[in-house]
C-alpha cells in the first residue's frame, strides 16, 4: 500500500521531473512496483537529456531517472489526497 509520503512523490511528478535524490527514486520505484501504470519513469540518460535539451556529460552527478505521473496515476492521486 502507499502511503502519504508516496502520494507526496506522486505529486510532485505531475507535470514530470528529473529526479536527484535518492529517497525521492527509492519512493518512485516503490509506486512503480505497485502499479507501474501510474508513472512514467526514464531510466535511459540519453533520452533524458533529449527530453530535457540538456547535456549531463561531464556533469559530477548524475539524475536517477525522469519521471512523469500518467493519467492514472493523476486519478489514483486525485481519490486518495484529503
Amino acid at each position: 500500500m502507499l502511503n502519504k509520503e508516496h502520494l507526496s512523490e506522486m505529486k510532485g511528478i505531475e507535470n514530470g521531473a528529473t529526479i536527484w535524490g535518492y529517497k525521492n527514486a527509492k519512493l518512485l520505484r516503490e509506486v512503480q512496483r505497485f502499479d507501474s501504470e501510474l508513472l512514467t519513469i526514464i531510466d535511459d540518460l540519453q533520452e533524458l537529456e533529449r527530453i530535457e535539451n540538456k547535456v549531463y556529460d561531464g556533469a559530477k552527478q548524475l539524475p536517477y531517472f525522469g519521471a512523469i505521473l500518467s493519467e492514472k496515476g493523476k486519478e489514483f492521486l486525485n481519490e486518495h489526497i484529503a
